[in-house]
């Protein structure tokens, strides 16, 4: 499937669709949530942003050096990225099982990582994992980012003109040889963070609307009978429009879409792995597998609890308030669930080597099962009785 646009063609197969495509939008709400954070969540914080960078830093520098001790000279080097990804809704979810135990700045740190992990990974893609680099594509990719901007700043909120100009971004950065999962990221930045009306103003025009609506409503009329309570009701759902953010609305309008639509279909179309005695003696032997595995479940977690230690020490960075050093390990253990992510850099790192493939989604599969377990039993163990649960 393909097509023109100008002077670039383009030819896509379904696996690139949604590879390309689809999982642009996921990263679209995964930038949402990177901003979000920058504005109001922990990393507002100048020095708790600088331990999760450090930390996210490590956790990615570490594992990209095991593999390459490993695969260093030979033909699966082209897979160092893989164990540097954080699957986050999964180390999220995991961790979400044992909320209650672990203190709620464990989770913020866990979340704010796993989103300075993706940024990074967003860019190792674009810088190392292109095709046929376009930089005249690029260039004109920066018109409609540039527009985007603009709109922001104008304070336009209607959502198909930042939808128009999101598709015609991830197209220039798609002809650009550039992976379009940037284009997400790029665009979730120039949404509208912002409302409209303030909340005292927004309770004051809905006390206003909701008199008057009270006030107009006659005995044993439906609202279809009534235009003018039509109406009414229209101007409080404008209303509430007003003082909500597009950030916010996009957000959780995606969240739905993406969990049973974008992330199911990548994993149904290319997480397909065919497990039998010789498939896994095979991974087994291949230094692709195991680099993967000691990257991910080795490499993540000393990477990111030794570079934080470092920052905490020289005071560059520091600890969120109520986490314990203890929490901060265990994150970094759920942090090697590398799964959606790992998988989706391994496609792209192996498109010329096909055979190193599935041993690369083994040792993927292997080391986050791994990891998830590790991290559950060492929050179990060092954690639970520090905080006093039995």
């Amino acid at each position: 499937m393909g097509g023109y646009l100008g002077d670039y063609a383009f030819s896509m197969t379904l696996l690139e669709w949604i590879g390309d495509g689809l999982l642009a939008l996921f990263f679209f709400m995964v930038g949402l949530e990177i901003k979000r954070e920058v504005l109001i969540g922990d990393l507002r914080h100048p020095k708790h942003a600088l331990l999760v960078i450090v930390a996210a830093v490590g956790g990615m520098v570490a594992p990209a050096g095991i593999y390459l001790l490993l695969n260093f000279g030979g033909e699966g080097h082209s897979g160092w990225a893989i164990p540097m990804a954080t699957d986050t809704a999964f180390a999220i979810g995991v961790l979400a099982l044992m909320a209650r135990h672990v203190s709620i700045s464990a989770t913020i740190f866990l979340t704010a990582l796993a989103i300075i992990d993706d940024i990074i990974t967003v860019l190792v893609i674009a810088l190392f994992y292109t095709n046929d680099f376009e930089p005249m594509a690029l260039m004109k990719a920066l018109v409609p980012l540039s527009i985007l901007v603009a709109c922001n700043f104008l304070g336009i909120r209607r959502g198909w003109i930042y939808m128009i100009l999101g598709i015609a971004l991830w197209y220039y950065i798609h002809a650009a040889g550039i992976h379009g999962t940037l284009a997400g990221l790029l665009m979730a930045f120039a949404i509208p963070a912002r409302s409209q009306i303030g909340q005292l103003r927004f309770i004051e025009r809905m006390k206003t609307l909701i008199f008057d609506f009270e006030n107009g409503k006659r005995s044993g009329e439906t609202m279809l009978q009534s235009d003018g309570q039509h109406q009414l009701a229209d101007h409080m759902g404008n209303t509430i429009r007003a003082a909500s953010t597009p950030l916010q609305r996009w957000h959780s309008g995606l969240e739905t879409p993406v969990a049973i639509l974008v992330l199911p279909l990548f994993a149904l179309f290319n997480a397909g792995v065919h497990l039998s005695a010789d498939s896994v003696n095979n991974a087994l032997s291949s230094p692709v597998s195991w680099g993967i595995m000691l990257g991910l479940v080795i490499g993540k977690p000393l990477g990111i609890v030794c570079f934080s230690y470092v920052a905490i020490q020289w005071r560059i960075g520091k600890m969120p308030q109520g986490m314990m050093f203890t929490e901060l390990i265990g994150a970094g253990l759920l942090a090697g669930i590398g799964f959606t992510m790992s998988l989706f850099i391994a496609l792209l790192g192996f498109e010329q080597h096909a055979e190193f493939i599935e041993p690369a989604k083994i040792g993927i599969f292997l080391s986050s099962l791994i990891a998830a377990f590790l991290g559950m039993i060492w929050l179990r163990i060092k954690v639970y009785p520090k905080r006093g649960v039995a």
